[in-house]
């Protein structure tokens, strides 16, 4: 059983390590996502894609979009593309574009949003040059069988749809760069997995200290990320996440952190390999600790989780000792028989 105990607690050990390590990873996705932006980015190639033509040509609708009076509000610090526009908002502006081409007044576009489908259709039909876009806003109001509400809800879903492949872009890309960066890290940090569990297994009190540590940071709940905020805070935010998570590590006391090899370090885990076989040992450690840690926080805190409720039924077990069967009854103690190691046979 203690065989077992110390098996789990080495194991309760690496998920700690992979739980700390993730976090720090996210830390560094998350400034480089503070410092360019990305998911704007992504969020206009999809608007774009709605809205212009892309075998090019025809109007940049999307600038337009993006220039319009309920989308300003929406960009972070005022110049920033926004990372996030409501759909109704979406709609709105776009229906807000549509009704001004059809009012052609000339008053330089100071209508609001006509409840008259049929001169909407109509304007869509006869003045937006975007044909591929002419042709999605035309299906979508022509389903509506002339409710302007049910109208502006189609355009909401057909915004929606776009943005659920834009989800999809964007989460493919974050897997890729948090697996490069899970690797990176691990390399950096020397967080070899091999050399961590070995540590782990042969000492007992940095083995004990993770494992209290691991008690204590599940009781934490995982720091959240804030969309919203002007590029300076946003920018705070990630570094202080960023050096919290650098601190956590640091405080784990593991032999990670790279030293030189000399002929005075030898069985230093942590110097540089130098031959072929130690080589491939750091490298698929690495190797693994970069593919773990690439799964993310949430994954290992909640692996951390139950492996620490299986702790807590094993360890009372491990305390209370064999209980006797209803069988085999425990042996009568000396107390009960009356009979001691050094007690004298009774004179009769």
């Amino acid at each position: 059983m203690m065989f077992g105990s110390t098996m789990l607690e080495v194991a309760i050990g690496l998920l700690f390590v992979y739980l700390l390590l993730s976090l720090l990873c996210s830390a560094v996705g998350e400034y480089i996502e503070a410092r360019f932006n990305n998911r704007a980015k992504y969020l206009k190639e999809g608007i774009t894609l709605l809205l212009n033509d892309t075998a090019g040509g025809g109007v940049d609708l999307a600038a337009q979009l993006y220039a319009h009076g309920l989308v300003r509000p929406f960009y972070r610090d005022g110049t920033k593309l926004p990372s996030y526009i409501p759909s109704r908002t979406f709609a709105l502006a776009l229906w807000n574009m549509a009704s001004t081409a059809a009012a052609g007044d000339g008053s330089g576009g100071a209508a609001g949003v006509t409840a008259d489908l049929k001169a909407v259709r109509a304007a869509v039909a006869a003045h937006l040059p975007n044909r591929e876009l002419r042709t999605a806003l035309l299906t979508l109001i022509d389903e509506a069988q002339g409710d302007v509400e049910k109208a502006r809800r189609n355009i909401e879903e057909w915004y929606d749809g776009m943005m659920d492949r834009v989800s999809g872009w964007y989460k493919r890309r974050t897997t890729v760069l948090m697996l490069l960066l899970g690797c990176v890290v691990a390399a950096v940090v020397n967080a070899d997995t091999l050399n961590i569990a070995n540590t782990l297994a042969r000492d007992g009190a940095l083995r004990s200290s993770l494992v209290a540590a691991a008690e204590q940071r599940i009781r934490t709940p995982l720091p959240t990320t804030t969309a919203a905020g002007t590029p300076q805070e946003l920018d705070a935010q990630a570094t202080r996440n960023l050096q919290s998570a650098q601190d956590a590590v640091n405080e784990l006391g593991l032999p990670i952190g790279w030293t030189r090899a000399t002929a005075d370090n030898r069985n230093d885990r942590r110097r540089v390999p130098d031959t072929f076989g130690d080589f491939f040992l750091k490298l698929v450690g690495i190797l693994v600790t970069g593919f773990a840690i690439s799964q993310g926080a949430p994954f290992w805190f909640d692996i951390l989780n139950k492996f620490m409720v299986v702790r807590s039924t094993v360890k009372p077990a491990e305390k209370s000792g064999e209980q006797p069967s209803k069988d085999r009854p425990a042996p009568k103690t000396e107390i009960e028989t009356g009979e001691t190691e050094n007690a004298e046979p009774a004179k009769g």
